[in-house]
């Protein structure tokens, strides 16, 4: 079946263009604030709260961290998505949750104004998510066109999402990806982060080496944003196992006496 049309529906393109910008105001009203950190936090929670008012009411969206049985964990993520059905978080705290790496479907790190420092960390941030151990198998980076996803490995996505870059419009494309290269520091890690959004500017996919510029004085690239995410969602939530919890615990459970 084809995936898409030669012509969108104009009703779903008008809702996310509004969307977006809303999100674009929103940001504008979080520079009232003077410190870097708050600016960042409400960015990321006007994010937050789009998805969790778009996304299905069984996917869960939240600020925190993921673990896994070896108790390794993710640091800090701006936003995680994690299946709601599957578990609740470990931990749910005023403002951040805990999440198992069998439930973590999608990270996305929210950047104010993407510079190189933030392409840098956000390449550690997903070695760290890429590290994580779920169902005792492992993350993997996106299938191949032909590659069979009917194997023992899983996928979480990773997304940048950057309301604004340091860079210049000419050629934002490529200086952008050349950022990107730059922080994988000549190692082969394109693969790590899914997909690089900045809403004033367009979309690169690093692994493809592909980009997408907004039409002119539009944010239009935030639909195809928001369907990469749903999509993969919709692909990737059938294809987990059910909880075992018991992997978080003991192999043998101690002290039981036969009677």
């Amino acid at each position: 079946m084809p995936r898409g049309s030669s012509r969108p529906s104009e009703v779903f393109k008008d809702v996310l263009d509004s969307a977006a910008r809303q999100l674009h105001i929103a940001s504008s009203e979080a520079a009232a604030f003077k410190h870097n950190g708050i600016r960042g936090d409400e960015r990321a929670a006007n994010l937050a709260r789009f998805l969790r008012q778009h996304l299905p009411s069984n996917i869960g969206v939240a600020k925190g961290e993921a673990i896994d049985f070896r108790d390794r964990r993710t640091g800090q993520l701006d936003i995680v998505i994690y299946d709601a059905d599957m578990t609740a978080p470990i931990s749910s705290q005023s403002e951040n949750v805990l999440v198992p790496a069998e439930s973590l479907l999608a990270v996305i790190e929210v950047k104010s104004v993407l510079t190189q420092n933030d392409l840098n960390g956000c390449f550690q941030s997903a070695q760290k998510v890429r590290a994580l151990r779920p169902f005792k198998s492992k993350f993997v980076g996106a299938r191949e066109e032909g590659r069979s996803a009917d194997d023992d490995n899983y996928r979480c996505m990773y997304l940048v999402f950057a309301y604004d870059t340091n860079l210049s419009e000419n050629d934002w494309l490529s200086k952008e990806y050349a950022r990107l290269s730059a922080a994988t520091a000549g190692k082969n890690l394109m693969h790590l982060i899914d997909i690089v959004y900045v809403l004033n500017r367009g979309m690169i996919r690093p692994a493809s080496s592909s980009g997408k510029v907004n039409d002119q004085d539009q944010m239009d690239t935030f639909l195809e944003f928001y369907l990469h995410l749903v999509n993969f969602l919709r692909r990737e939530i059938p294809r987990r196992p059910g909880m075992d919890w018991q992997q978080y615990g003991a192999r043998r459970s101690r002290g039981w006496i036969q009677l």
